[in-house]
């Protein structure tokens, strides 16, 4: 083989690389369902289903804790969970539905007791797509909280609400 017959062969592959490139572009998209956060904050309570103002410290005087999402979703309706830390070790687990929506709002609320803590949104598939963490400080008044049951799964220790508005 000579060197322009070497040539001429690698120059009809470019070009036939690039000729494809427009082809491999113009096709559609696979639709995922798209979702957003807007708004992913901590707050001493809901009223009328937004957050009380904000913030990433309570007292042990706090009986329970927000986070509240704000969740445009453009694609058909999916699941997000609300999953509490404790220090190192998962305290909860709440799933919640959102809807198809611009502005879907769900929120989560548990018991508190001092310490370090953090809660993590994660999307249908288990990715987190929005984390916080705050601390709970001791205060030297007791806590309605300082006898909680630490098991999971009792559902007085946490609650969950959404909202398509």
């Amino acid at each position: 083989m000579t060197i322009a017959r070497i040539s001429s062969r690698v120059a009809g592959a470019v070009l036939g690389a690039l000729l494809a490139i427009p082809f491999l572009t113009a096709q559609p998209a696979v639709a995922q369902n798209s979702i957003v956060i807007r708004d992913f904050v901590l707050t001493h309570g809901i009223y009328e289903r937004e957050p009380v103002g904000t913030t990433d410290t309570f007292a042990s005087g706090d009986s329970r804790g927000y986070a509240f999402a704000r969740i445009a979703n453009d694609g058909s309706p999916t699941q997000v969970s609300f999953v509490w830390y404790y220090g190192e070790e998962m305290h909860a687990s709440i799933d919640m539905n959102v809807g198809t929506s611009g502005g879907w709002r769900t929120w989560s609320s548990i018991n508190l007791r001092p310490g370090n803590w953090r809660v993590k949104l994660q999307d249908a598939s288990g990715a987190v797509i929005a984390e916080r963490s705050f601390m709970v400080e001791h205060t030297g008044s007791t806590s309605a909280t300082s006898g909680m049951n630490d098991q999971s799964s009792n559902s007085s220790n946490w609650t969950g609400q959404h909202d398509g508005g």
